[in-house]
């Protein structure tokens, strides 16, 4: 039996007698089997027989086959002459029979991708050539999963799954990955996708010219709840306040670029805007709310009616005082009396009045009363005199005559 892995002849021409190169062993082996299997001996006597061989040709001269395949080799014998043999009887070998191996009949069966030689043999003569075996060809693909779901910053690693003509799977095979979208999903050479946005893409697992797909769906992460901030509000009527909605996921992350609707549990109460702006309407309590695809927040706000301010002061514009002249004689005093009003002429009470006189060595002055003051002759002597009640800065006079 014909050892595995020897030394090969690095060219054949696959004719008797001339072989190049360095190739020993493998062909020897083939021509000697051969031989021996032809009961060829030293010490036999030969009889006359056909022609001896002179050349094998071997067809096809460069096979190749799947793993797993088979092709059938034909060896031609031929005489010096160039002329067929008739029944010559050929033996096959391999150099390697991980890769291939060869049946009495010449049929190759792959076993391994890789290239060996195969050898013909007869009757002391050899020929070779390289058989080249192939991995299995893929028939088709497939994407696993078919379909996927996932969230914007989510993930998902495909995988394809190459099958022969069979429905074999075949193992071993490079993928190149696909994204018909990467606006919405994007992929890696090693078939992980991301989702970019909400939306839809394709992709694709090309192996060897076959290809299989994906579908891939890419949703938003859910909003879990809705925070509404500040938790409560207390206004006065004509108030106004600013509230904001915070939405988070299942885990408490933060979610932006969320749509948000608020309402009023009673807009009597208080009204809100689409931004959250609070405006207290009318005493009350109501509740101002914040919803975001499905979920809500809410807060409470207290409206209490204001209490009005307290009219200002009424001003004064003018001050009246009474009698507007007075004549003073036997040293009897009189009663002068201040009246301040307001630019309506009302009576403006409660406000301080200050009398004075322009000649107090003549005639002396001396509040009695609110609005009151007593006059009084202080000498004798003969003169005019003016009392003057003065409030708030505004002055009224009377004119007094002294007789005495």
């Amino acid at each position: 039996m014909l050892s595995r892995r020897q030394p090969l002849l690095s060219r054949t021409d696959h004719r008797v007698g001339r072989r190049t190169g360095t190739a020993g062993a493998f062909l020897a082996l083939a021509v000697g089997a051969g031989f021996l299997a032809c009961g060829g001996s030293a010490s036999d006597s030969v009889a006359p027989a056909s022609p001896l061989p002179a050349q094998i040709a071997i067809t096809p001269n460069a096979p190749a086959v799947a793993v797993g395949a088979q092709i059938a080799l034909q060896a031609q014998v031929h005489d010096a002459s160039g002329q067929l043999v008739p029944g010559a009887t050929v033996f096959w070998s391999s150099n390697d029979t991980t890769i291939v191996t060869v049946s009495p009949a010449g049929v190759v069966t792959g076993h391994s991708v890789g290239t060996t030689q195969i050898a013909a043999s007869s009757s002391g003569q050899s020929a070779v050539v390289p058989v080249t075996v192939l991995p299995v060809g893929v028939a088709s693909v497939a994407i696993a999963p078919a379909n996927a779901t996932i969230t914007v910053g989510g993930t998902v690693t495909l995988q394809g799954i190459a099958y022969d003509a069979s429905g074999n799977t075949l193992s071993g095979r490079t993928v190149v990955w696909a994204s018909s979208a990467p606006q919405v999903a994007t992929v890696s050479a090693a078939g992980k996708v991301v989702g970019v946005a909400a939306g839809k893409a394709t992709v694709t697992g090309t192996i060897e010219g076959k290809a299989g797909s994906s579908a891939i769906t890419v949703t938003v992460v859910p909003v879990a709840a809705v925070a509404v901030s500040p938790g409560s509000a207390a206004l006065d009527v004509g108030q106004s306040a600013s509230f904001t909605a915070v939405t988070t996921d299942a885990n408490g992350n933060t979610l932006t670029g969320r749509t948000i609707t608020w309402a009023s549990g009673n807009s009597s109460i208080a009204t809100v805007t689409s931004a959250g702006l609070v405006k207290a309407v009318g005493a009350g309590t109501t509740t101002i709310s914040a919803a975001a695809e499905g979920k809500t927040g809410t807060a409470q706000v207290v409206v209490t009616a204001t209490t009005p301010p307290p009219p200002p002061p009424p001003t004064v514009t003018t001050v009246t005082v009474s009698p507007a002249a007075v004549t003073l004689t036997n040293n009897r005093p009189k009663t002068l009396t201040a009246k301040p009003v307001d630019a309506s002429g009302h009576a403006v009470n409660g406000h301080t009045i200050t009398w004075s006189s322009s000649d107090s060595s003549l005639v002396s002055v001396a509040t009695t009363g609110p609005a009151t003051a007593a006059i009084t002759a202080v000498r004798h002597g003969l003169g005019l005199v003016t009392i003057t009640a003065t409030c708030d800065g505004i002055s009224g006079t009377s004119s007094v005559t002294v007789v005495y």
